[in-house]
């Protein structure tokens, strides 16, 4: 019979899904901080510019990413050349945008 109260418990890896939706949370704070500033400070909004683009370029990193994988496990060209292109111009608009 075992002893639950008494057996060690195991070390949890981290697995992929636990640090993606840990980036995630940290980007939803971000944008969250950003809408709180831009609210307070409703002159000066250079702080909250900081938290909002850092918070933008977390969700698409994770939508960037994410569509990746979903992209691998479709082999029809025509979806990796959708991705790519489409990568690439929220990559190009959103640096242009940001400068």
């Amino acid at each position: 019979m075992e002893n639950n109260l008494q057996s060690p418990k195991k070390k949890e890896k981290l697995s992929f899904n636990q640090i993606l939706s840990f980036v995630a949370f940290i980007g939803i704070g971000c944008i969250a901080i950003a809408l709180i500033l831009t609210l307070i400070f409703e002159n000066n909004v250079n702080v909250s510019n900081v938290f909002r683009t850092i918070g933008e370029v977390i969700a698409y990193l994770i939508s960037i990413f994410l569509a990746f994988f979903w992209v691998k496990t479709h082999p029809h060209k025509a979806w990796l050349i959708c991705y790519v292109i489409f990568v690439v111009t929220i990559v190009v608009l959103y640096i242009l945008t940001v400068i």
